[in-house]
């Protein structure tokens, strides 16, 4: 999703959730401290650790971010009741997503960078290159626990060693703009290692608007779109318009993917996709990240239960078959699912999953499809 748009929990976090959810809102509570994993675990029926392959979530702004009120996406006013030190580092914080929580399984996750719809040009830029040295930063000091992939070779023996394997995504191009820097960044954006790019978020911009602002692709977003495919750079549709997922079936040469995204006959947020969407991205070999976010889930609960998830699940597969469906869970962006919140309770969806689904689909769904997803956007044409 990018950025936070509801507040968190202070001294009295129950009293605050509990009137939130009464007003209709999603309240996000912050993660307790710890590496434990949730009833699922880490652990596959086979006793191996299990295997996850998340497509999308804000973790690296929300910890670059952490304590800076002049910075945009409203993390560190979301953030302001967490002591500082328990969001400094991906190795353990009070995040979503920590090195410590995920060590427990065999996981391979997409840090996306957030460049929220206030910025753009050089501001969009800096922004851009800030989370990055962050990244970088981390990369370099728990080199033991985790890696940058760029290709599914890389993830597979990164995986194997132990370590949490990350590929470096962008969520808003903005800093993306006519003129003689744009062929620049998109080489800084594939010298960085990034693998996947959202080419907007709910706005409108140089390339496009997205799903709140509507309208289409620019012929400068268009060619965007070619010249992020020449650089082996995935074109992520999530937050596009609806007209822009038109324009953009029009431009691409490559399957795309939406790593965040739900379905909108589910739940009718303008953020889903429609079912012709759906279909779309199973005729070009794409895949949809299911999306946990609580307002995209469900129009009935504030706190989606397992059948509201299920819904969703039951809704894709059914649509656009098994081999598209894929995690985009956008933590540390948004509101999630109690019983998901933080991210090692994913083993409990696997699980749930299993049982409604079975182990095929799931695991599918929980690793295969994005890994396989990966390797034919590399390989096509």
């Amino acid at each position: 999703m990018g950025g936070f748009l509801t507040f968190d929990g202070g001294a009295d976090e129950e009293a605050v959730r509990r009137a939130a959810e009464a007003a209709g809102w999603c309240a996000f509570g912050a993660a307790g401290e710890g590496d434990g994993v949730g009833e699922g675990g880490g652990v596959d029926d086979a006793g191996g650790r299990l295997r996850v392959f998340d497509l999308h979530c804000d973790t690296l702004d929300r910890l670059a971010l952490a304590g800076d009120f002049t910075a945009p996406g409203g993390f560190a006013q979301h953030d302001a009741n967490v002591p500082r030190s328990r969001l400094s580092s991906l190795a353990d914080n009070d995040a979503h997503v920590s090195l410590a929580r995920t060590r427990a399984f065999s996981w391979c996750q997409c840090f996306a960078v957030f460049v929220p719809d206030e910025v753009a040009g050089d501001a969009a830029w800096a922004l851009f290159q800030r989370v990055r040295r962050f990244w970088e930063a981390q990369l370099k000091e728990h080199a033991t626990r985790v890696g940058q992939v760029r290709a599914m070779a890389e993830a597979d023996a990164t995986l194997d060693s132990g370590r949490t394997a990350g590929m470096l995504s962008v969520e808003g191009l903005s800093f993306l703009e006519p003129g003689g820097a744009a062929e620049a960044r998109l080489d800084a954006l594939a010298e960085a290692g990034v693998r996947m790019a959202t080419l907007v978020w709910n706005g409108q911009s140089a390339i496009g608007g997205g799903c709140i602002a509507g309208g289409g692709l620019t012929p400068f977003g268009r060619a965007c779109v070619r010249e992020l495919e020449l650089r082996g750079i995935v074109v992520d549709t999530s937050h596009l318009s609806d007209e822009g997922f038109k324009d953009l079936c029009d431009a691409a040469s490559r399957p795309f993917a939406a790593s965040h995204s739900n379905a909108r006959a589910v739940c009718g947020h303008p953020r889903n996709l429609a079912d012709w969407q759906l279909r779309e991205m199973a005729d070009r070999g794409g895949v949809v990240g299911l999306n946990f976010c609580r307002d995209f889930l469900s129009d009935a609960h504030a706190d989606p239960t397992p059948d509201d998830v299920l819904r969703q699940v039951d809704h894709i597969l059914e649509t656009a078959g098994e081999d598209v469906l894929a995690l985009g869970s956008d933590y540390d962006g948004c509101d999630v699912p109690s019983w998901l919140d933080p991210c090692d309770k994913a083993g409990d969806l696997h699980g749930l999953l299993v049982r409604e689904f079975g182990r095929p689909v799931a695991d599918k769904a929980f690793f295969g499809n994005a890994r396989a997803f990966f390797e034919r956007a590399a390989g096509a044409a």
